[in-house]
This record gives C-alpha cells, sequence and structure tokens, in this order.
C-alpha cells in the first residue's frame, strides 16, 4: 500500500498495511444470556427474546468471544473493515 505526501511533491512512501479493523458486536437490542440478564429477567421475557431469533437458543458471552477470537486469529487474516453481527439470525428477514 502507498501514499502520497501530502506536500504535493509526487514522492511515494511505501508502507506495509497492518491494521485490521473489524467490529464484532451483537445487534443493538439484541438478547445475550448472561448471568446478570438471567438473574434480571423472568423466564416469559426470556421466552419472547428466543422466539425473536432463528437459532435454537439464546446468545451468550461465549458466541461473541468465538468471533473475537476467530477475527484475531490467523483464520480472520482476511476479513477487514467488517460489521459482524453476533445474533442468532434475528437481524434476518
Amino acid at each position: 500500500m502507498a501514499w502520497q505526501t501530502s506536500e504535493g511533491s509526487g514522492r511515494i512512501i511505501e508502507a506495509e498495511a497492518t491494521v485490521r479493523v473489524n467490529n464484532p458486536r451483537a445487534l443493538l437490542g439484541h438478547f445475550t444470556l448472561t448471568k446478570a440478564a438471567y438473574d434480571n429477567t423472568t423466564e416469559e421475557y426470556r421466552k419472547q427474546m428466543l422466539a425473536s431469533v432463528r437459532s435454537p437458543r439464546l446468545g451468550a458471552a461465549e458466541d461473541i468471544a468465538a468471533m473475537v477470537a476467530f477475527l484475531f486469529s490467523d483464520d480472520g487474516a482476511y476479513i477487514n473493515g467488517q460489521t459482524i453481527l453476533v445474533d442468532g439470525g434475528a437481524n434476518l428477514t
């Protein structure tokens, strides 16, 4: 990757691009079943949240952690500049 200097001198500065920006996140408003979420919700509410996703279970913190681990691994090296929804399919229509 190369950048031209701001002086407009025509010089090209060569640099290796090493920055990867990815944003693994749960969909805003989506329910991830943490211990705190379990302790502070009713069974009825958890059933409503489960009905809103296509997965047969509610998401867990480990699901988001697995995506983060993948993105930091060599297997995720070619994924760049993406927002990845970890939401059990709640965003699908």
